[in-house]
């Protein structure tokens, strides 16, 4: 029997390739999108798609879970991290960017120091993403009024003292922010408590706030083109299949058609 293992691949004509083909196209892929979700195999019978949090009811009870954690802090040091903790998760779902870009977010991102000594917020931030630092490309961040409470109601209790400061401090060192993969297990262990037993990845937060604006947009295809922008794709596909739309839509199609069941 030919050595074969299905996969979904948006780049290539057939969703059966061989492994053979695979290895051929690798220094290909690895040339292509940074951001180009992996495949989803199904030799084992699970997805690996990296989930995003689809419904309210979902960041409710993520929210919940890290309020339950400042309630049942037994010291400052256990509350200062739950607080921010629950800042952190926020703020992810509400800028979409990778992990790695949000553990590098200061103060200074989000305020700027005015000459009487006090501290305005911004309306936005331009980011240079760490894997686009070669291409030289930027982002411009805009913060909505979501990040914005979700920060003033953490620095009301923590307040920084300078600009410089990292939002999610790690407790190692002065300073010193969240690693790319602590970061990622927080969320993942927040959602296991919250009941959420799903593929919780590095990307989770990105796709949630990707999917919502998609699915909240009143023109969805032009939210895909600036979404498409926003994470540098190269091509609307390859943002719909990331967020997860063309998996609705092939579900849509699936239950628009009954046959036979009047005759049932």
């Amino acid at each position: 029997m030919a050595d074969y293992a299905p996969q979904i691949n948006y780049q290539y004509k057939s969703n059966v390739i061989s492994f053979e083909d695979l290895k051929s196209k690798k220094d290909e892929e690895n040339t292509k999108v940074a951001d180009e979700p992996k495949r989803i195999s199904y030799t084992a019978g699970k997805s690996t798609e990296v989930y995003a949090f689809r419904t309210e009811e979902e960041i409710k009870a993520m929210i919940d879970v890290y309020d339950k954690h400042i309630d049942e802090a037994t010291n400052e040091d256990q509350r200062r991290v739950a607080c921010r903790n629950k800042m952190m998760f926020v703020v992810g779902l509400n800028i979409g960017i990778r992990v790695s870009d949000l553990a590098s977010l200061k103060y200074s991102f989000f305020f700027d120091k005015k000459p009487n000594g006090e501290y305005a917020f911004k309306k936005f931030y331009t980011l240079q993403p760490k894997k686009q630092r070669k291409s030289g490309k930027f982002v411009k961040l805009f913060f909505n009024q979501t990040v914005r409470v979700a920060i003033e109601n953490y620095i009301a209790e923590y307040p920084f003292e300078n600009l410089d400061e990292y939002l999610f401090t790690s407790r190692e060192g002065d300073n010193k922010p969240l690693e790319t993969r602590s970061i990622w297990r927080i969320i993942k262990r927040t959602a296991k408590e919250a009941g959420i037993n799903k593929n919780i990845g590095s990307h989770s937060l990105r796709k949630t706030w990707a999917y919502r604006v998609w699915s909240s947009a009143e023109d969805k295809n032009k939210a895909l083109v600036m979404l498409m922008r926003c994470f540098n794709h190269s091509s609307a596909v390859v943002t719909m299949r990331y967020i997860g739309i063309m998996d609705d839509e092939i579900e849509k199609m699936y239950n628009s058609v009954e046959l036979g069941l009047d005759y049932l």
